[in-house]
């Protein structure tokens, strides 16, 4: 083919593209280089004298001796706007990594302080280094973690600005109880990091002792500590809670919580309203948070002895979380529990959706 057959070619290309293209009548950048690439090559490879004139007549003639000196153009001059384009766009990097996963993690435990929970609080502190050397070995992505600690009631003994409902314990007392100056932590915070030895601190810090309010309250002052109730600057929980972690969920209660207690009115609200709260605190990310639960179970091994001991609004509370949602006995082995309960956190950060 001849030089000048390649130029018609390429004058008549921009047609031809427009026939096929988007909105403007122009074919993707990658269709276009290729019909290019093999315009060039025919030109260059073939020995064809054959040429077809913009008449569409088929003729034949020597090889022009001047090739080398035509230039290829796409018709007049004048008609620059109708070359073709190739506007190749922002070229993704194929070899950056795509970030998969939680790699930080916020637990929040709510501990029943009222008087039946002695022996409750020595299991959850006995098994509790086995469950975070348990998660931090099968999170091994995960390198940061917050901890914290609350009461079912506004903690009487704790430190001056943390004596509200959801306030974390840096300060326990009472009966049973650890009766120390827990915090402020390695970060000078109320919480517990990994900067901490979590195993000593948390031991001070969950054993909030019995002396609590007999009208337990273990979902509002959930809902307190993870709405941000008392997380602006110089409060009690300042910085605990972060956009960017897994919140895990743990509550640790013998006894009812919320409407139809027939012992006291309980926690306000259902939980259907509690589930709001906290998805709304995790930018409405359901799949971001776990709920681990140690209580009675209806209708499972460990059911209620009595009304007083029916926790069904926590249950009810508990599944809407579907698969992130956990139930164990509280009467039950809290070792074997907490395993169980790592592989749905597992889960979950594997599964952890980034906010944003």
């Amino acid at each position: 083919m001849r030089l000048d057959s390649v130029r018609w070619v390429l004058g008549a290309l921009p047609w031809a593209v427009a026939g096929c293209g988007g909105p403007e009548g122009r074919a993707s950048s990658s269709t276009t280089m290729t019909s290019i690439a093999t315009i060039s090559a025919t030109a260059t490879d073939s020995g064809d004298e054959t040429e077809t004139s913009p008449g569409g007549t088929a003729t034949t003639g020597e090889p022009s001796s001047d090739t080398d000196t035509l230039p290829v153009t796409s018709g007049d001059a004048d008609d620059d706007d109708d070359d073709p384009k190739f506007d190749l766009g922002i070229q993704p990097d194929v070899d950056q990594e795509i970030e998969e996963g939680c790699t930080k993690v916020d637990f929040l435990f709510v501990v029943d302080n009222s008087g039946s929970m002695e022996d409750d609080q020595a299991n959850l502190i006995a098994n509790f280094p086995n469950f975070i050397n348990g998660i931090q070995a099968t999170l091994e992505d995960v390198d940061e973690y917050n901890v914290g600690v609350t009461t079912t009631d506004a903690y009487d003994y704790n430190v001056p600005n943390c004596r509200v409902l959801g306030g974390l314990v840096a300060n326990t007392g009472g009966i049973a109880s650890s009766s120390s100056a827990c915090g402020p932590y390695a970060n000078g915070s109320n919480y517990m990091t990994e900067q901490d030895d979590l195993a000593t601190s948390f031991a001070c810090a969950a054993q909030v002792g019995v002396s609590g309010d007999g009208i337990e309250r273990p979902m509002n002052a959930m809902e307190a500590a993870v709405r941000g109730d008392h997380a602006g600057a110089g409060q009690c929980n300042e910085g605990f809670l972060r956009d960017d972690a897994l919140l895990v969920l743990v509550i640790i209660t013998d006894e009812w919580d919320g409407p139809g207690d027939p012992e006291s009115d309980g926690s306000s609200g259902s939980a259907a309203t509690w589930y709001d709260t906290i998805v709304a605190a995790k930018q409405g990310i359901a799949e971001n948070i776990v709920v681990v639960t140690l209580s009675h179970i209806n209708g499972g091994a460990c059911p209620p002895p009595d009304a007083f001991f029916n926790p069904a609004d926590i249950q009810t509370f508990t599944e809407m979380f579907g698969e992130n949602g956990f139930q164990g006995c509280i009467t039950g082995d809290f070792g074997q529990i907490f395993s169980d309960a790592t592989g749905v956190i597992e889960e979950a950060c594997n599964n952890f959706v980034p906010p944003g």
